[in-house]
């Protein structure tokens, strides 16, 4: 097929950022040709359809692409490298998009993967190096490869993270309803027709609020969407910390065996956590591996260009020696470290009975402050790390901070811009008057016209292992961040005991994801000042 290849609106769009984005090589090839549907067998005799791009005079390199939600969306992608001398191999995961087989959520891939990388190593076109390329799922099926006899030579990878379950399904130990329930939507609806599919767009936002109040929660899809996935059953049943059921599926777990490998991650993106243990992990074991980390939610289009650029660059051999790149959110611009976290100094906020935030004084006057918490009324998330795109990302709190069942300590204003970056984390002693409670801390900042935004939170469901009442301490590791509050704005914390349906509604039951039939309040006690100071602990840089 000629340069005049059919590409959706969609993918298009793409295509036009990514001409346009800077420091992008110019276009070298001409003569675009897209072979589709090649079926590539797999070991179960499942076809695999593969498209396969290149233009006239192709070199030997191949970017490598395996993804559950259509070839088609990665056109733009194919057609940008191909017009630059590369060869592009686009595949259809099990089960999508005429795939034969079933799609079963990170069962396959390993395998899959396997068969793809032989089938494309014989290919007499694909003698040179091979960049495997995407991000979320795409991310996934590149984390597969890793525990296989062949390996792409790099691998650039976006909003992804090698442990699945850890990183956005239980993180903290509770069940992160939100974004399963959404993807399980986003999976069901994409190859209905258009009619269709427009329509289940249209009432998604109500749906999937329904869907994460369902009683009980394996019964969210079929509420939201009216069908019933087993993956997500699967991971509603298989939701106890440490389920050996996992472990297959807990990609690269010996992280010597990941070529080299560009890390693309958002400040604001679900995967963040788990995307920065991953980077750590490979940093310790000697891997070459590069972090860019954007204020991004998840699916921002600029992890697309950056993915893109820096797979030109490999290809070139010129790839960018800054190993980490982030940019500080709250305007403080990219800048280039040579490691994540930086150097920094800790600075001690304390929080007071009066709900006010000072820097720690050990002469703060003690006693507690009490909220009732009931799972009846969950308390909202109001925003998140979650792939909701009606809830993602950076959100107003007011509505959230006028609630009876959230704590709010508010600072003084900033007399200088004051930078954060690295982990920050909170030190607080609770009591329950039932032990089965979770704890969120969110950390907000409140401009000068009084608007609570959020910028990092921590969430952690507690072992019922102490007594009905009995005060505990609690060390609260709370999500990274590069942030630069700005002179004049105020910090603020939020201690509560709920984030729905960012962390599911904890019913104070035995079991508390596959049985909600009932919900049993509980009343929270923060313990202030004196020998159980509340302090919040921050990462100033200089």
């Amino acid at each position: 097929m000629s340069d005049r290849i059919r590409m959706p609106r969609a993918a298009r769009a793409e295509y036009r950022r990514l001409q346009a984005a800077p420091d992008m090589p110019p276009a070298t090839h001409h003569g675009v040709h897209r072979e589709q549907g090649i079926p590539v067998i797999a070991d179960d005799g499942a076809e695999l359809l593969t498209d396969h791009w290149w233009a006239d005079g192709a070199g030997d390199s191949t970017l490598l692409v395996r993804t559950p939600y259509g070839r088609d969306g990665a056109a733009g992608v194919a057609r940008f490298i191909a017009e630059r001398g590369h060869h592009v191999v686009v595949q259809s995961c099990r089960g999508t998009f005429g795939s034969g087989g079933r799609f079963r959520p990170l069962h396959d891939e390993a395998a899959d993967g396997q068969t793809t990388l032989r089938w494309l190593r014989v290919q007499p076109w694909a003698t040179g190096r091979v960049h495997s390329w995407g991000g979320s799922y795409f991310g996934v099926t590149q984390w597969a490869y890793c525990d296989g006899e062949l390996r792409p030579d790099a691998m650039g990878i976006a909003i992804s993270a090698r442990r699945f379950d850890d990183a956005i399904l239980y993180p903290g130990g509770g069940f992160s309803i939100d974004t399963p329930l959404t993807w399980a939507y986003a999976l069901g609806i994409q190859e209905r027709p258009l009619p269709a599919r427009l329509w289940a767009l249209l009432r998604a936002r109500r749906a999937l609020i329904r869907g994460s109040l369902a009683i009980p929660p394996s019964e969210a899809v079929p509420t939201a969407l009216g069908e019933d996935p087993d993956f997500f059953r699967d991971w509603v049943e298989h939701s106890d910390s440490g389920d050996p059921w996992w472990q297959p599926m807990h990609f690269a777990s010996d992280p010597r065996t990941v070529p080299p490998v560009t890390l693309m991650a958002g400040w604001q993106d679900l995967f963040l956590v788990g995307q920065l243990h991953d980077h750590a992990a490979l940093r310790d074991a000697g891997v070459p591996v590069r972090l860019v980390v954007g204020d991004w939610i998840h699916g921002a289009p600029e992890t697309t260009v950056i993915g893109v650029r820096e797979a030109l660059h490999e290809f070139a051999g010129t790839l960018v020696t800054a190993d980490v790149r982030v940019e500080v959110s709250g305007g403080g611009g990219w800048r280039d470290l040579p490691a994540w976290p930086p150097e920094s100094r800790r600075q001690e906020q304390e929080l007071t009975l009066a709900g006010g935030l000072v820097p720690r004084d050990a002469t703060q006057t003690s006693g507690t402050l009490g909220y009732r918490y009931d799972p009846a009324d969950p308390t909202p998330d109001a925003g998140g790390r979650t792939l909701n795109p009606f809830g993602a990302g950076r959100r107003d709190q007011r509505r959230r901070e006028n609630r009876d069942d959230v704590l709010v300590f508010t600072g003084e204003p900033l007399a200088y811009p004051l930078l954060v970056m690295g982990d920050p984390s909170i030190e607080l002693t609770m009591s329950s008057t039932n032990p089965r409670a979770d704890v969120f801390v969110r950390v907000c900042e409140v401009d000068p016209k009084g608007r609570s935004t959020a910028i990092t939170d921590g969430y952690l469901r507690l072992a019922p292992d102490a007594a009905a009442g009995e005060l505990r301490r609690i060390k609260l590791p709370l999500a990274p961040l590069a942030h630069r509050f700005a002179a004049g704005s105020r910090l603020r914390v939020q201690v509560s005991s709920g984030a729905h349906p960012l962390h599911l509604r904890n019913p104070g039951t035995a079991d508390p994801v596959r049985d909600l039939s009932r919900l049993v309040p509980s009343d929270q006690i923060l313990a202030l000042g004196g020998d159980t100071p509340a302090v919040l602990s921050l990462p100033a840089a200089p």
